[in-house]
Order: structure tokens, then sequence, then C-alpha cells
């Protein structure tokens, strides 16, 4: 079996977004919005320069309050994009930092998720992820499904808000299935994730990079019979593409894997022919042993032996 999808290439900022871009002016928005730049503890440098971060205190408000300026195709003046709204006259909440912004793709998007830390007592402070998409004639908006989506984290906590972007939407693609948030494997341009059918007895997995991710069930590919559960999944990157293990127990008591490799030009590959080998020579007591198993026959698929 071999099924392949590959990366939808997009651009990350038309030339309408650049030189409208060029135009963003934040002490003109201040001045018309009556409001007073705020130096926040932390304000990142955007990505894109179709977007800038705001920080800046309302009339009458003594926290400050934070957005994003968008520099919208066609349009004489840029929109602006709310993030944390402090409240006439209340202490709490502030936005108090945005510390990072990120640019990555998914779902064929090319997406900007902005950190910000937002202090709601004087002891509590959490942080958030705001998501924005370009959109080919609005320019940058708001993802609001995602937003929703992704949960919030104390500030002591590390949190990737990419990797929370890509679990959200294997979650939303593949509802039907329990998410294993154990087993799964996410950086800035690809992701891996396993599923449980407790009811079908099957389970799944499935990988995607910045496109529509492909699935596969864990049992047809290592040609086995049912699925009665995931016992992990792993990685192995090499120079020409990364390889994805998943590894399971079969419903007679076999523990199996499945193998699906994520090339350098985004093409993504269900592997049964190496997930047979590493089945077939009984390398499957633990994952580390898969994950080893693989690399040997790798090695030897690279480094044929020559023929005396």
């Amino acid at each position: 079996m071999k099924i392949i999808t590959r990366i939808v290439v997009l651009a990350i900022a038309t030339m309408g977004h650049w030189a409208s871009a060029r135009q963003i002016d934040v002490a003109e928005f201040l001045r018309e919005r009556g409001a007073e730049k705020a130096e926040l503890r932390q304000l990142a440098r955007s990505p894109s320069p179709a977007v800038v971060p705001v920080g800046f205190y309302e009339k009458d408000s003594v926290v400050p309050s934070c957005g994003l300026l968008v520099a919208a195709p066609r349009a004489a003046k840029p929109r602006y994009i709310d993030i944390l709204s402090a409240d006439g006259g209340s202490t709490f909440p502030a936005c108090v930092a945005i510390p990072s912004i990120r640019s990555f793709h998914l779902q064929g998007r090319h997406y900007l998720a902005i950190e910000y830390l937002d202090q709601d007592t004087r002891d509590d402070t959490y942080r958030y992820f705001h998501y924005v998409y370009d959109d080919p004639v609005l320019g940058f908006v708001e993802d609001k499904n995602l937003n929703d989506e992704v949960p919030s984290s104390d500030v002591k906590r590390e949190a990737d808000g990419v990797k929370l972007a890509r679990a959200a939407m294997m979650r939303k693609t593949f509802p039907q299935w329990r998410f294993l948030e154990r087993d799964f494997i996410a950086d800035d341009t690809s992701s891996f994730a396993t599923f449980e059918d407790r009811n079908a007895h099957a389970c799944h997995f499935a990988a995607e990079a910045g496109a529509r991710p492909l699935s596969a069930n864990l049992a047809d590919v290592a040609s086995a019979t049912g699925c009665a559960g995931v016992l992990a999944a792993t990685r192995l990157v090499t120079p020409r593409a990364t390889y994805y293990i998943a590894m399971f127990k079969s419903n007679g008591g076999k523990q199996l894997v499945a193998v699906a490799s994520l090339a350098s030009d985004g093409t993504i590959k269900v592997e049964q022919d190496l997930s047979a080998n590493i089945n077939g020579t009984g390398a499957t007591r633990d994952i580390k042993t898969a994950r080893m198993a693989l690399s040997q026959r790798l090695g030897a698929l690279r480094n044929p032996p020559t023929r005396q």
C-alpha cells in the first residue's frame, strides 16, 4: 500500500501585503483612538511586516490592552484585531507581555501564533495564544475556532503555541477517534498523531506537513487483525526524511509497528514494506528496539552490499 500527499506550497506574503505593511503607523492609530502607548514587559517582533503587535492604555484605563495592527490589501488604514482589552477603571485583566510571534503553516494556510500573558489577579498570570491566518482577500484574520480550542496555561509552565495548534487541528479533523496526546509529536513544520477507536477495535495514525493530514489504519499497514491499543510512538530523523513509528498491540496480542515517512519536499508516505521488515524480524519488544531496527534497515537500503 502506498499513499502519498504533498505539502501545499504557500506564499508568506503577497506584494500587496508588503506594500500595505509599510503604511502601518502605530502612533497614528494611538492618536485616533485616544490611547497611550504601553511599555509591555515584552513586545515581540512580528515575522510578517503585514502584522504589527501593539500595547496601549485605553482612555481612563490604568492597565494595558494589546492587539494587532494588520495591513489589509487595498485598505487605506490598517485593521485592528483585539487580543486582550482591559476593563475601564479595573486593575485586571491586563495584557502584560507578548513574548513571541511565530509563523507556521497548517491546513493549507499561513498562520501566526501570538503568545500573550494575561494577568488576571495580583498573583495569577496565564499564557494564551491568539491565532491569525493570511486570507488572500482580507489579509490576516482571526481563527476564532482555533483560538477557542487551544487552552491557556499557567505562566510558569512552558507551552508551544504551534504544537498546541497542530494538536487542536488533529482532534478536529478526526473527532470520531480518541486522540492520544501522550504520543503526539510535532515541530514547526509537521506533526504525527495516534488515535484509538475502541468500539471498532481499530487504531490509526495521521501525519501532516502543513496541508490536510494523511491517515492510515495501523493494522492495515502492519497486515494484522485489529488493534487492542496504541503502545507508543517515536520518530527517526534522517537527512532525506523523517520516519514516524507507531507501536500497537494487535487483537492477537502481538506487538507490531506501523511506519510513515515525511520527505524533505513534504511528501508523506505510508511505509508498508519497512513496517513488514521490522515486524518480520521481531524487533518490536519496545519502541527503542523498533527505532534501532528501522535505522539499521534504512542504512542497509542506502548502502547495499556489493557483489564480489
